[in-house]
């Protein structure tokens, strides 16, 4: 059974997935994939955990606003590449110093609000996100340029990131452990340690958002946004279905992943 550590303190959604098994009995190898959230918390046991794991490649699926206000800690001797998979909205894009905690909470209630003068609750809100990062254009060019990457990645360690770790991240990470032949109730399985993990830091955030709001619909909108549901992944994978036909379809003709590419993911990241 796969049960993966907390491998950072400074982003407690970090971890490897080396040890998932795929359907053939194969095992994802260990230090060779990690999926995380932000690294602008790390500390330096963190930095150091990253560096013994031969951390060779970063990449980065955040907009240019997140890296402003959350810049990620530089490892030494990592590879940073940006590929965002949801494109930069026009207003606040840029900022001339990193988010604060008390920012990120203002911030967040003006978002919450906004979102909500449209109707439903955060579970709705979530759920009509998944399908653009499997239909957008943006999108499916840089989940492609992400699996480039990962192609061309012989040695040492990548890890790839979002805010969270829990959306974008979740998506790839789908695509990625399906592309690897992993069972579908093991890729769910992956993707709801993120509600576990992510827990104390949405109770913090909406901790601090009370500070701005004491309208607790407002604050279940937040706490519904900041964490995961297995029926946001299933808006994904239904919506590959609908459109192309199923998620091994979007593989193969938005992905670019043909047969000989799946063979050699599988090379690279299972033993």
């Amino acid at each position: 059974m796969y049960k993966p550590e907390i491998i950072l303190q400074g982003a407690p959604n970090a971890r490897d997935l080396g040890g998932i098994l795929t359907r053939g009995g194969h095992e994802i190898c260990k230090n060779r994939i990690i999926r995380s959230g932000m690294l602008s918390r790390l500390n330096d046991a963190d930095a150091k955990c990253l560096e013994d794991a031969g951390l060779k490649t970063v990449v980065d699926f955040r907009t240019s606003a997140e890296r402003n206000q959350k810049p990620d800690r530089v490892i030494s001797g990592a590879e940073y590449i940006i590929c965002p998979i949801l494109e930069d909205k026009a207003e606040g894009i840029t900022r001339d110093k990193p988010e604060t905690e008390d920012e990120e909470a203002q911030r967040t209630v003006k978002m919450a609000q906004r979102l909500m003068l449209h109707g439903g609750n955060g579970v709705e809100q979530m759920r009509s996100l998944y399908p653009i990062m499997v239909t957008a254009e943006h999108s499916v060019a840089h989940y492609r340029q992400f699996f480039e990457i990962l192609l061309r990645h012989e040695t040492g360690a990548l890890l790839y990131h979002c805010t969270m770790g829990k959306d974008r991240v979740g998506v790839a990470t789908a695509l990625l452990l399906t592309a690897l032949d992993v069972p579908r109730e093991d890729i769910y399985a992956d993707y709801l340690i993120t509600r576990d993990r992510c827990a104390a830091g949405t109770e913090r955030l909406v901790a601090n958002c009370r500070r701005y709001t004491d309208d607790e619909p407002t604050l279940s909108f937040i706490r519904e946004l900041d964490t995961v549901h297995e029926s946001y992944l299933d808006v994904a994978f239904d919506t590959m279905t609908e459109r192309y036909g199923g998620i091994e379809e979007f593989l193969h003709g938005q992905l670019g992943l043909d047969d000989e590419k799946l063979e050699r993911l599988k090379y690279l990241y299972t033993k």
